[in-house]
């Protein structure tokens, strides 16, 4: 989802609603702004006013966590390519870090449609 996505859902609800229907992807929340980070890695910080209302948004080209860790990420994904990681590893290590609920909805709300039946077709036959 991009940040056009996001804001017109914002400027058409409530602070609260905002909250509960992107709770996955919200990262900090406070009562006066909400932080979420895009598909495209960028920050979205969502300003409310007193009465939960849109006020008005900034974007912010890099996450925090690529700013605060740079290179991190890379090395972690070379890693795991190195030690040639399989999916049981893979799920213990989204497990470990909290992140199962997350990684599913966002694997299945990215993926073609046709594939996300299909897994749930084989899933309910087993």
């Amino acid at each position: 989802m991009d940040i056009n996505y996001f804001l017109d859902d914002a400027q058409n609800s409530r602070q609260g609603q905002f909250e509960l229907d992107f709770a996955d992807v919200i990262t900090c929340f406070d009562t006066f702004s909400t932080r979420l980070v895009t598909e495209d890695r960028r920050t979205l910080i969502i300003h409310w006013n007193g009465w939960g209302m849109f006020q008005d948004y900034e974007v912010v080209q890099e996450t925090p966590l690529m700013k605060g860790h740079p290179g991190h990420v890379e090395q972690i994904v070379s890693m795991l390519k190195h030690i040639d990681v399989d999916g049981e590893t893979m799920q213990y290590i989204i497990k470990s870090v909290g992140m199962e609920d997350q990684m599913l909805r966002q694997l299945m709300m990215n993926q073609p449609i046709n594939d996300v039946e299909y897994n749930w077709e084989v899933r309910r036959n087993l």
